[in-house]
Order: C-alpha cells, then sequence, then structure tokens
C-alpha cells in the first residue's frame, strides 16, 4: 500500500493560519462530512438513552435499541481524526514536549465542559441531599467510595477498571483518555510501522473488541448488547474504546491509498455501508457483523466529494456536529426530565400525541443547552487551556 502520510503532512502545513496565544499555527483540518457524522451519532445515543420507551421488538425498536453502538463510532472516528491532525507531530518518534502539548490540546477540547458538569453533580449533591449517596436522578449521586471515586473522576481515569462515572456518558471519555496517554505508542504501530505491523494493529483491535464481547457476556451485568460494555469497575469499557480507536487509526492509514478512498468513497459504497448499517441495526444482528461498517463509513466521508457527503456536511447537520460533544455529555440530564413531561401530558393528551409532545420539547431544550454549552463553555474553556499552554515553557518536539 502507498504511504502518503508525509505529502498529507505538508499539505496540511500549508493550510490558512490562526492566531492563537499570539502565536501562529496551522488551522486544525476538519472533514465537515466526518463533523456532521458525529452530530447524528451523538443524536441516535441521546435517542437511545431519553426515549427508552421506543424500544421495542419491530425495526424501528431494534434500531433505537442498538443506539449504544454509535459510542464505537466515536471511538473509530476519534482515532481517524486525531491521526490526521496530530499523528504527524510523531513521524520522528517520541518526545515529551510533543507529547505533552498533545495531551493540553486534548484536554482543551474535552476538559472544561467535563470539569463543569462534575463540579455542578457534586455542588447539587452536596446542597440539596447534603451527600454523595443520593436516591434520587442525576445531576443527585450516589457514590459508593466517594473520596476514590470522585478524585478518579477528577482525573479522567475512572473507567479504567475502577469505578462509577459521575456524568454516566463520561465513561467513554475516560477510556478515550487512556488512549490519548498512549497515542504515540499506537501510531508508532498502526501508522509509522512496516505493512505487517498495521496489520497486526488490525488484527490485535479486532481481537481487543471481541474479548470485550466475550467478557460482558461472562460477567453477570445487565448488557443491551455484546459490545454494551460501560461499567468502570471492569476493564470491558477500556478494551472497547482502545480496539475501536486503534481501528481508527489502521483506517486513516488506508485512507492514504488513493484507491481506496476512491472506492470507499463513491457514493454508491456510501449508501450501500448506510444502508447495510440501518438494515442491520433494524433487523438486531450481531454487533461484530455492525462494527466493520463503522471504519468503511468514516473512511467513505472522508474521500466523498459527492451527495452523501454532502448531505452529511449541510448546515445544519454539520452544526449538530459542531455542538455534538455537549449533546453527549448534557443528554443523560433530560432522562427523567422527558419521562416526567411524558407522564404529564397523558392525563391532557392522547399517549402517543403526548409522547410527541414530550419529545418536541426535550429536544429543543438539549439543542438549546448544547449550543449554549459550546459557546459559554466549551469555547472559552479552550482558549483559557490554550493561553495556559501558551504561558507554560515549551519542550523541544523532536
Amino acid at each position: 500500500m502507498a504511504w502518503h502520510f508525509y505529502e498529507i503532512e505538508r499539505s496540511l502545513s500549508r493550510a490558512p493560519v490562526g492566531r492563537i496565544d499570539g502565536a501562529e499555527r496551522p488551522r486544525r483540518a476538519e472533514v465537515k462530512a466526518l463533523t456532521g457524522l458525529r452530530g447524528v451519532a451523538a443524536l441516535l445515543v441521546a435517542l437511545y438513552h431519553v426515549n427508552p420507551n421506543l424500544i421495542a421488538p419491530t425495526a424501528a425498536g431494534r434500531f433505537v435499541g442498538k443506539g449504544y453502538l454509535w459510542v464505537d463510532l466515536f471511538f473509530v472516528l476519534s482515532g481517524f481524526l486525531l491521526a490526521m491532525n496530530y499523528a504527524g507531530r510523531f513521524a520522528g518518534g517520541w518526545s515529551l514536549g510533543a507529547w505533552l502539548d498533545f495531551l493540553l490540546h486534548r484536554l482543551a477540547r474535552i476538559y472544561p465542559l467535563y470539569l463543569a458538569l462534575v463540579v455542578a453533580s457534586l455542588a447539587y449533591s452536596l446542597v440539596l441531599y447534603g451527600g454523595l449517596h443520593a436516591s434520587a436522578p442525576p445531576p443527585a449521586l450516589k457514590l459508593s467510595e466517594p473520596a476514590r471515586d470522585v478524585a478518579a473522576n477528577l482525573l479522567m481515569v475512572q473507567s479504567w477498571g475502577l469505578g462509577k462515572s459521575i456524568d454516566g456518558v463520561a465513561w467513554s471519555l475516560s477510556t478515550e483518555w487512556a488512549a490519548y496517554l498512549l497515542f504515540p505508542l499506537l501510531v508508532a504501530v498502526a501508522l509509522f510501522g512496516r505493512p505487517r505491523a498495521a496489520l497486526a494493529a488490525a488484527v490485535g483491535a479486532a481481537v481487543v473488541v471481541s474479548a470485550t464481547v466475550t467478557l460482558t457476556m461472562r460477567d453477570g451485568a445487565y448488557h443491551s448488547g455484546p459490545l454494551d460494555a460501560y461499567d468502570g469497575a471492569t476493564l470491558e469499557p477500556l478494551l472497547r474504546c482502545l480496539g475501536g480507536f486503534v481501528l481508527g487509526l489502521v483506517t486513516f492509514r488506508l485512507a492514504q491509498s488513493p484507491r481506496a478512498v476512491a472506492v470507499a468513497g463513491h457514493d454508491l459504497t456510501i449508501a450501500a455501508a448506510l444502508g447495510l448499517l440501518v438494515s442491520g441495526l433494524a433487523a438486531g444482528v450481531h454487533d461484530l457483523v455492525i462494527y466493520p461498517l463503522f471504519a468503511l463509513l468514516v473512511l467513505g466521508l472522508f474521500g466523498n466529494r459527492g451527495y452523501v457527503g454532502r448531505i452529511f456536511a449541510c448546515r445544519p447537520v454539520h452544526w449538530l456536529g459542531v455542538v455534538s460533544y455537549s449533546v453527549y455529555l448534557l443528554h443523560p440530564y433530560l432522562v427523567a426530565p422527558r419521562s416526567a413531561l411524558d407522564a404529564s401530558l397523558q392525563t391532557l393528551l392522547p399517549e402517543p400525541w403526548a409522547g410527541v409532545v414530550t419529545s418536541v420539547a426535550i429536544y429543543a431544550v438539549l439543542l438549546a443547552a448544547s449550543a449554549l454549552a459550546y459557546h459559554a463553555i466549551e469555547e472559552p474553556g479552550r482558549r483559557w487551556v490554550r493561553q495556559l499552554r501558551g504561558a507554560i515553557p515549551r519542550l523541544p518536539a523532536g
């Protein structure tokens, strides 16, 4: 397979530059269709959690019930996009300066909103319930070992086999943080190693994902499906994330082949992948059968310049992708309000209409709150962390 990563790095280095903390640097590359894909996935995860009433033994109900799998798309997409934007820093090998700079970039992206929600949940529980053992819906907290759990959550290591996430869906952030820490090592094998090393990384990712399925079948806990691993007290979520993340890295290496991108990026290929994905989820096929379609979809939208790519890159879908991180972290807090509002409206409206009105109201609130969180917390927090990075003496990157 032809290896053109350095050519891509040179093209990115010629991208328009912006000023951050008074210094000029290349802007981060964006594929708008992939941003839109992330937004659609975030909304489908929200649908799975906020509307469990829709899960049923029908095609539509099975599709909603497989919503946990969209988190695996996040892992694949994360590996792919981080390879595209940051792997070049490690093309010459590992360096402490490049690694710390990469980690600060990732902290700037994920930590401000995460920290705000963790602190808000702690304050809510302490003020209203007098402790962290409340038997109430989120944001109230019920922690088995508060000192350990709070410390682990603040460090984002809670889902490394330690315990519970204060923000329920943030278990995935904790596992991704582990992938960020390992990023130089993972790209050295998956991107800059020999083709055999990349093949071994792909096989290893498949083995790790399959091992996750085996563990969930034997742990005695409830799972919505074979890959529904989320309990931070086990290593299952960590394995689940690392498998998908490495698959994303390998997919980016495959994206250096013009022929592979041309085939995967054709409208017919992506339409077929989407058709197989939707029909497979609706039919309730095994998670491991669905999984490879995520990599194909990411690779296809990366290379597509046709109708499908334009749909995912159109302004509303792209905007949804921009605020998708807030959608993902905020939606668990609307699970209980949706149920309460639905029950209340059923005393005034017929059941189907009550559900429709409830959903419209709840998702309008979610999107509005996500937009507010993005502009009031995510973006200012990102700028603040980058300013902090600018104030720290830089270590040599090489």
